[in-house]
């Protein structure tokens, strides 16, 4: 594993997610105050719309980003070369694909919220402007992947940096001071458009191949492989939109679009720590996948052990700021007390962030290995879950409903791939794993109860407090971690890859 790359990687990664954590708040802030909440629930549901249209994209990314790991360790340019070619044949055409089903629909996109205080016109002109900027990010897009790959994913996270300072500063400026949202979005658009261009000339550059080798074709025993990787991700793709995307939309249809606002102005914040935690996954996994195709169980059972207990360690503070602190931060902070949720759905909601958080691990794991069949029998059991138990249970218990049903399906991801990773790829006992995992969960409970009741002593909805609190939330987890774990071999492998930052190579 490059050790340099991963903590470039890494910090890039983290910094990238911070900017997008601080304007998001910032833009989100200045469309519930001169926009309205209506609007902030709008954009959800439309957003969760183009993501179920663009399922077209099959999953290829997926499947392409996986065989490149073995070509890059390689250094076989010819397959690269094909790979993206294949890619970028694939990607054109799903392009096509998508604008002609979010044409076919537009007619119709109203119909998917109950809302009181737009035009039919307004929201479909919404609607086209968000299809268009996806539509045109799948051909200048896809060579971000061959980076990623290549474990050189702090450019793409400078170039994201870049997009979100543009976007979101442009809603806020148009927010605050024109009341119009329609040119912000188109404003971002431009600077999306712009600097994806120069992140396809930078790759021309760096691998000057792929222009030398555009007519390179895959092998037939490749391509035959990758279609089949594709049936298996593309229903894996189209039931984790479907379980990701859906709440939104049944909240919008069974309660309110205002509803959906307010749900999420709270997504947001869990959503942010969530991307902040798959940021740092996805910052390693490249150099995951290039350990695992020595198919060393023992090695890769010790990688999984050892990267769990460093997410560990960062889902403790995370949730013990969520559980505590979230209901202050919208009160006393962002927003306002007019805009806080139920008690219970804020609960469930911080949950959801956490149990998708500590399965962060085992999900690299998987899609590392390959495992795409299984992935796929996974998302359809998860994807159901979430849907029959969200539409069953919405009408009796609104929001509470819906979110159970999430929480429910994230907690079966996590038990199914562990099954599946331990039984079927390392062939090895999963006891310890999970035992470590129920050690953690009983961690988080006394560690969350005790921030909880310290910061109930001195918080006074000023300011100051709020930053003691936040202080709290990340000492007292920290400590009892640290005091508890010093001596175990998952920290000590810890502290040893931090102590090599400055080598070429760690042997895990």
């Amino acid at each position: 594993m490059k050790i340099k790359s991963l903590f470039k990687n890494s910090f890039f990664s983290l910094l990238s997610q911070l900017i997008l954590l601080l304007f998001g708040f910032l833009s989100q802030r200045a469309m519930n105050l001169y926009l309205g909440t209506e609007l902030v629930g709008m954009n959800g549901v439309i957003s969760n719309v183009i993501a179920m249209l663009s399922v077209t994209e099959l999953g290829i990314s997926t499947a392409i980003v996986y065989h490149l790991y073995s070509a890059l360790v390689n250094k076989d340019e010819q397959e690269i070369a094909a790979l993206m070619n294949l890619y970028r044949k694939a990607y054109y055409m799903f392009a096509v694909i998508l604008a002609v089903l979010g044409l076919m629909i537009t007619p119709f996109v109203h119909l998917f919220m109950k809302n009181e205080s737009y035009s039919i016109g307004y929201v479909r002109v919404l609607y086209l402007l968000w299809l268009f900027r996806t539509v045109i990010s799948y051909p200048l897009s896809y060579k971000k992947s061959l980076l990623i790959a290549d474990q050189n994913e702090y450019i793409v996270s400078i170039v994201t940096i870049l997009t979100n300072i543009i976007g979101y500063s442009a809603i806020i400026l148009f927010a605050t001071f024109t009341r119009e949202y329609l040119p912000a979005l188109a404003a971002g658009i431009i600077g999306d458009t712009v600097l994806n261009l120069w992140v396809n000339h930078y790759v021309d550059c760096k691998y000057p191949f792929l222009v030398k080798m555009k007519k390179e074709k895959p092998k037939q025993e490749l391509v035959s492989k990758l279609f089949n990787d594709l049936k298996n991700v593309f229903v894996s793709k189209l039931c984790m939109n479907l379980l990701n995307g859906t709440d939104n939309l049944i909240i919008s249809g069974f309660i309110n679009i205002t509803t959906v606002g307010i749900f999420s102005n709270y997504g947001l914040i869990t959503r942010s720590v969530s991307n902040i935690i798959r940021a740092l996954a996805s910052s390693i996994q490249p150099g995951i996948g290039n350990m695992f195709v020595e198919s060393d169980s023992e090695k890769n059972y010790r990688v999984l052990r050892q990267m769990t207990f460093l997410f560990f360690l960062i889902v403790a503070v995370a949730a013990c700021g969520l559980y505590v602190l979230i209901d202050p931060f919208v009160e006393d902070i962002w927003l306002s007390a007019d805009f806080l949720w139920d008690p219970a759905s804020v609960f469930l909601s911080v949950t959801a962030c956490v149990l998708l958080g500590i399965g962060q691990p085992i999900t690299v794991v998987m899609d590392v290995s390959g495992l795409f069949n299984r992935e796929r029998t996974l998302s359809i059991i998860t994807a159901v879950v979430n849907l029959v138990v969200s539409l069953a249970l919405v009408i009796p218990f609104g929001t509470v409903g819906v979110l159970l049903g999430t929480c429910l399906a994230y907690l079966i991801q996590i038990i199914y791939r562990i099954v599946v990773f331990f039984g079927e790829y390392i062939k090895m006992d999963a006891k310890r794993y999970v035992f470590d995992l129920l050690e953690y969960t009983i961690l988080f409970v006394v560690e969350v109860w005790l921030s909880k009741f310290a910061v109930g002593l001195m918080y006074s909805h000023s300011f100051l407090s709020f930053l003691g609190a936040v202080g709290i939330c990340v000492v007292i987890p920290m400590g009892i971690n640290v005091t508890l774990f010093y001596k175990s071999s998952r920290f000590k492998s810890l502290t040893q890859i931090f102590s090599t930052v400055n080598k070429k190579k760690i042997i895990l």
